[in-house]
């Protein structure tokens, strides 16, 4: 039993670290962080009041949540 839960606490390792060294490959490209566009508060603006425009049931509001959600997402990417 005790060689059972060694086993299964050095693969948990192994795991563990596979995860958290994912993005370290080098040349590997999947795991850069794209840069959020940066708007000026003109376009913001004219976000704002082109999204105010649009009738309350438009599907752009919940695809302009979603990209903000995304955005904050990029925060914490490493």
């Amino acid at each position: 039993m005790w060689m059972l839960s060694k086993a299964g606490g050095c693969a948990e390792a192994i795991v563990a670290i596979l995860v958290l060294t994912g993005c370290s490959v080098a040349h590997d490209t999947s795991c850069k962080c794209p840069k959020p566009v940066a708007y000026d508060d003109a376009t913001l603006k004219k976000i704002s009041q082109a999204l105010r425009a649009l009738p309350s049931d438009n599907v752009l509001h919940q695809a302009m949540e979603d990209y903000e959600n995304e955005r904050d997402d990029l925060r914490f990417c490493p």
